[in-house]
């Protein structure tokens, strides 16, 4: 059987950040706070998708750059609560790399960075992050690129139809797993 499932997502920063703001509303099943139906939505996928993901396995992928993004946190407090969380992140990934089989060598790996970064591919990015997130989300092969930033990665989707990678919100990753989601239950 051939399901289109993506098995690899890189998680932006945008979601890594979202996902330490509203942990109990996807983690522990907490009521929904008071948000805006797009905010509910992403919420209530991501909660989905941990629920079927302890069955499942997706591989969740974040890159070194996604550590120098939260370094610039200005609230000391939440600083503090990105660095455990991505420290719990950063060690699930690299215990998957480890197990990869399919990842390119580290060289491979620069040379894929080198060449996108430098291609005009990614110039419609006016954030040089959101470019290199993107790099490593190539490199390390993912399927998707999940990500909840609206003002820079998601408008220009189109621009980057090309990419070997799709670009989504946690609500269109569930839309994907959602038809699928009974195999794991």
């Amino acid at each position: 059987m051939n399901l289109n499932v993506p098995g690899r997502v890189f998680l932006d920063t945008s979601v890594v950040n979202f996902m330490l703001e509203f942990g109990e509303q996807i983690h522990d099943d907490a009521d929904l706070p008071p948000v805006r139906t797009r905010e509910a939505a992403d919420i209530e996928a991501l909660r989905d998708l941990w629920v079927v993901g302890q069955r499942a396995m997706w591989q969740l992928a974040i890159s070194p750059y996604t550590y120098s993004e939260i370094a610039r946190t200005k609230d000391e407090e939440k600083l503090r609560q990105l660095h455990m969380w991505f420290q719990e992140l950063w060690q699930y990934w690299r215990s998957t790399i480890e197990q990869a089989d399919d990842l390119p060598s580290f060289i491979e790996a620069e040379d894929i960075r080198v060449r996108t970064l430098i291609s005009d591919y990614l110039s419609c990015l006016s954030d040089v992050a959101d470019r290199v997130l993107i790099c490593d989300a190539l490199v390390y092969r993912c399927d998707l690129f999940c990500t909840r930033d609206w003002t820079t990665v998601l408008k220009h989707r189109a621009e980057l139809i090309g990419l070997p990678i799709e670009i989504v919100t946690p609500s269109e990753w569930w839309e994907k797993v959602r038809p699928y989601a009974g195999l794991w239950s």
